[in-house]
């Protein structure tokens, strides 16, 4: 399944086709505590390639529905890709599962549903500043 999702945005990628927003939700790629190592990677690849599909100054949506993947993970993995492919990222929005997906105080599985709103430029759109996000550290990295 992911293999087919990679394949199609970069088939999008090699046509040259540019999108204002991308919104990524794939289904749970860790169902297990052991597959974190070999599936958390899946994450950071998604991303980049969505990533490489956006305009110059754009939005990507990335969202996962795995317990055992962190937000600040998933947060970790967009910031991974962004510098793969050259891009700055500032964090601009961070949600959560809705009411329609209560959270049990006694079961900490129940809180699996997280979404990250970025806005992605080019390196010189922001001219190397560096911004940080509360409990997240910074939102865009710089080129070193």
């Amino acid at each position: 399944m992911l293999r087919r999702r990679l394949q199609g945005m970069q088939a999008l990628h090699a046509s040259r086709e540019r999108f204002d927003v991308v919104i990524l939700d794939p289904p749970a790629f860790i169902k297990r505590k052991k597959d974190i190592k070999a599936s958390s990677e899946a994450y950071r690849r998604l991303n980049e390639v969505a990533m490489r599909v956006l305009a110059q100054d754009a939005i990507l949506v990335s969202c996962s529905c795995s317990y055992h993947l962190p937000l600040k993970q998933l947060i970790a993995h967009m910031r991974a890709a962004a510098h793969h492919c050259g891009r700055q990222m500032q964090i601009i929005g961070i949600s959560r599962q809705a009411p329609d997906h209560p959270l049990h105080p006694a079961i900490p599985e129940t809180a699996y549903l997280k979404a990250v709103f970025a806005r992605l430029t080019r390196w010189q759109a922001w001219n190397g500043i560096r911004w940080s996000c509360p409990d997240y550290g910074p939102c865009l990295t710089s080129k070193l």
